[in-house]
C-alpha cells in the first residue's frame, strides 16, 4: 500500500505456504524487509476463497488487517510516513515462475472520517443474524414481524453504503440506527414466561412466572412452595422434589392443549427442582446410527434418531434422543445429566443399551438400579433400559423367572423411580402376532408406552439364515405396519444395518432396496405421543400428612398373594380401594387387617387407596 508521494504505508505477504500473515517492519535499501509473522496464526488453503481487507488508520500511523472479516494481525506500524493511499501493489508469485503483478492506482478517499469499513462488517454481520435467525411464533424464535422491521433497516445502511457521495454524518448514522435495529432484533426472540406456578390449590395465591428454557434446583423463595401450576401448549415441565432432580418427580406435557394442574400429594409444597423446555411432537417411526443422514428425506425419512449416545447430532426438523449407554460415570454423573438435561432441543433420554446382553452395556439389575436414579437429574422424560430380550412367555402370559426387564421395573415401583417409556429390542423371526405380544405385556404391566428401538426379522449375528431381499422386505414390512398400527407403542426403529446378502438390510449395492424403500415412503403417526389425561391432586390437609404416620403397607412387589398393613387403632375401620391403572376400581375392603388378600387379582400395577376419617393413603404394588 502506497501513498500519492510514493511513500509505503504496509506491506503484507500471505500464502499456502505460510501459517501466519507476515508484515514488513522496516525498508531496507528502499524496500520493504524485515519480514516477521502476526499472530494468531492462520492459513490459505488452495482452492479457497478468502476476502482480505485492511483498516488504515492515519491518525496512529497503523493498519489492521482482517481475514473474512475476521480481524487478524493489528496495530502494524507504517514503514513511511504517509498522509494518504493511492495505490495498491499486489504481487502473485507462483511455482515455475509463472508470476504476475496487478495494481489499483490513483485511488481517492471521499473522506478520512466515514466510516465505510465500519458499516460494512456491521451490514454483514446483521444480514447473517437474520439470515440464520428461525422466524416464528414458539420459543427461541423471532417474530416475522421483527424480521420485516430489522430488514428494512438493513436495506437503507445499503443504500446509504452504496450511493459514494454519502457523508460522514449519513453514515455514522445509519450505523448507529443498524446497531439499535439490530439489539430491538434480538430482544425480540421468543421467551415469555410458560410456566406459572400457584402457592395455593386451584391456581390462587401468589404466583411464581418461568420461562422456557429453566433448568434449576434450589427455588430459593421458591423452593417447597408451588402447589399448582399452568402450563401454555407446547411445552414440557419436570417438577421433583429433591434439589438435583431426583426423589419423587413427575413430568407434564401440554401438547394438544394447555394444562391446568393441582399437584399430586406428593410435589404439594416439595418442588425443588423445575425444568421447562419446548415439547417436539415428532412421529413413530425413527432412524439410528452414528449418521444422522439416515433421517434425511432421501433416506429413511424420519422426524427423530439416536445414535446410542449423548453427543447432540443436530438436523433440521430431526428431534435427536441421546442415551445412557452404560452405569459409568462418564454416561450418568450429575454433572453429565445437568448438562444434557440444559440442552433445550432434548425432550427425552434412554437409559442402558441391552443389559442383558453380555456384549453390550451387561449390568445387573441391581447394577443398573444403583445407577438409573441418577438419569432423573437431567429432567427428561426417561425410558427404561433397552433389553435384547422381554423374556415373555405367551404360553404361560407372563414373564419368565429372572426376567431382566420384570425384575427392573418392579425394582423402580418399589423404590418410587419414575420410568416414562419402556424401550425393548426384538430380533427373533416371529410372528406379527407373536412379536407384539411381548411388548404388549410390557405396557399392560406397567401400563407405560414402549419404544421398539431395535428390531428386524432375524440377526446373522444370532445365526439367523440369509434370505431374498422379496422375503425380507414382506416380513419387515409385516412388523413395521404391526407397530404403527398398534396404540401402545409410542416409537419404533427399524435395524436396517445388516449386510445386502442377509435379505433383511435396507441398502443394496449402495442404494435403498425394496424394504428400505418402504421404511422411507411409510407414512408415520405424527405426533406419536398421545395426550396424557392428568389427575388432579387433592387438596392437602393436615389430617392427610397425619395419616401417614399412622399406617405402614409392605411389600410392594407381593409374590404370595397378599400384602400387610400395621396401622394405629384409630384408623382400624377404614376402607381400602383398588383400582387398576386406568382406575377401574377391582376390590374394596372394609376395616383394617393386618393380612389384604389380593390373590385373586391378575398380575399387574395396582393403586392401594386407604380412605378414613383422618384423610386418605395412597401407594402403589405390583401382585406378581
Amino acid at each position: 500500500m502506497i501513498s500519492s508521494t510514493g511513500k509505503y504505508l504496509s506491506t503484507i505477504i500471505l500464502g499456502n505456504g505460510n501459517a501466519n500473515i507476515e508484515y514488513a517492519t522496516s525498508m531496507e535499501n528502499g524496500v520493504p524487509g524485515g519480514f516477521v509473522a502476526g499472530e494468531p496464526a492462520t492459513r490459505f488453503p488452495a482452492n479457497t476463497n478468502f476476502t482480505i481487507s485492511t483498516q488504515i488508520d492515519f491518525a496512529s500511523k497503523e493498519v489492521d488487517v482482517y481475514v473474512n472479516e475476521e480481524l487478524m494481525t493489528a496495530d502494524i506500524p507504517f514503514l513511511e510516513d504517509a498522509e494518504d493511499i493511492a495505490k495498491i501493489d499486489i504481487q502473485l508469485l507462483y511455482m515455475y515462475a509463472n508470476n504476475g503483478q496487478f495494481y489499483f492506482d490513483n485511488i481517492s478517499l471521499l473522506g478520512g472520517d466515514e466510516n465505510r469499513l465500519l458499516l460494512t462488517s456491521n451490514i454483514n454481520a446483521a444480514e447473517s443474524l437474520l439470515g440464520s435467525a428461525p422466524i416464528g411464533n414458539i420459543y427461541n424464535q423471532y417474530p416475522q414481524a421483527a424480521a420485516d422491521a430489522f430488514q428494512l433497516v438493513i436495506d437503507n445502511a445499503n443504500t446509504i453504503f452504496s450511493d459514494c457521495d454519502s457523508v460522514s454524518t449519513a453514515i455514522d448514522t445509519v450505523i448507529s440506527e443498524l446497531q439499535v435495529a439490530q439489539d430491538v432484533f434480538e430482544a425480540s426472540r421468543i421467551n415469555d414466561p410458560v410456566l406459572k406456578i400457584y402457592s395455593e390449590y386451584n391456581f390462587t395465591g401468589s404466583v411464581n412466572e418461568v420461562y422456557c428454557g429453566y433448568y434449576n434446583g434450589g427455588l430459593g423463595a421458591y423452593e417447597d412452595w408451588g402447589v399448582s401450576f399452568t402450563l401454555e401448549k407446547g411445552y414440557m415441565a419436570t417438577f421433583a422434589a429433591d434439589i438435583n432432580g431426583l426423589g419423587f418427580s413427575k413430568i407434564y406435557i401440554a401438547q394438544d392443549n394447555a394444562i391446568e394442574i393441582n399437584l399430586p400429594a406428593d410435589l404439594q409444597n416439595t418442588i425443588s427442582f423445575i425444568r421447562v423446555s419446548p415439547w417436539y411432537p415428532v412421529g413413530k417411526k425413527g432412524s439410528l446410527g452414528g449418521d444422522i443422514k439416515w433421517s434425511s428425506a432421501d433416506n429413511y425419512n424420519t422426524t427423530w434418531h439416536y445414535s446410542w449416545g449423548l453427543a447432540d447430532q443436530k438436523a433440521e426438523g430431526v428431534q435427536f434422543v441421546p442415551m445412557s449407554w452404560s452405569g459409568g460415570d462418564s454416561r450418568t454423573s450429575l454433572e453429565i445429566m445437568e448438562e444434557t438435561g440444559q440442552n433445550m432441543s432434548f425432550n427425552h433420554l434412554l437409559a442402558f443399551n441391552e443389559p442383558d446382553n453380555e456384549g453390550q452395556s451387561n449390568m445387573t439389575v441391581a447394577e443398573a438400579l444403583e445407577a438409573y436414579p441418577k438419569l432423573l437429574a437431567s429432567g427428561l422424560r426417561l425410558g427404561a433400559p433397552g433389553v435384547e430380550n422381554v423374556q415373555y412367555s405367551a404360553t404361560s402370559d407372563s414373564f419368565n423367572d429372572g426376567a431382566w426387564i420384570q425384575e427392573f421395573m418392579d425394582g423402580c415401583v418399589e423404590r418410587g423411580y419414575r420410568v416414562d417409556f419402556i424401550p425393548a429390542h426384538d430380533y427373533v423371526r416371529r410372528s406379527k402376532s407373536t412379536f407384539l405380544e411381548r411388548f404388549k405385556a410390557l405396557h399392560d404391566r406397567y401400563d407405560l408406552p414402549v419404544w421398539v428401538t431395535e428390531y428386524n426379522y432375524g440377526n446373522p449375528n444370532f445365526g439367523s439364515a440369509n434370505l431374498t431381499v422379496e422375503q425380507g422386505y414382506s416380513n419387515i414390512k409385516g412388523l413395521t405396519e404391526a407397530l404403527e398400527e398398534a396404540d401402545f407403542i409410542e416409537r419404533y426403529n427399524w435395524y436396517y444395518f445388516f449386510g445386502q446378502n442377509t435379505g433383511i438390510g435396507g441398502v443394496t449395492d449402495g442404494e435403498l432396496n425394496i424394504t428400505g424403500q418402504f421404511y422411507r415412503d411409510l407414512e408415520s403417526q405424527n405426533p406419536s405421543y398421545t395426550q396424557e389425561e392428568y389427575e388432579q391432586g387433592a387438596q392437602l390437609s393436615v389430617n392427610d400428612e397425619l395419616i401417614k404416620s399412622k399406617v405402614l403397607m409392605f411389600p410392594t412387589v407381593i409374590t404370595e398373594g397378599v400384602f400387610n398393613l400395621r396401622y394405629s387403632e384409630e384408623i382400624k375401620d377404614s376402607t381400602i380401594h383398588i383400582y387398576s391403572t386406568v382406575g377401574q376400581l377391582v376390590k374394596t375392603i372394609v376395616g383394617l387387617k393386618s393380612e389384604i388378600d389380593v390373590k385373586t387379582l391378575s398380575s399387574g400395577l395396582y393403586i392401594v387407596k386407604i380412605e378414613s376419617h383422618l384423610g386418605s393413603f395412597t401407594k402403589k404394588i405390583i401382585i406378581q
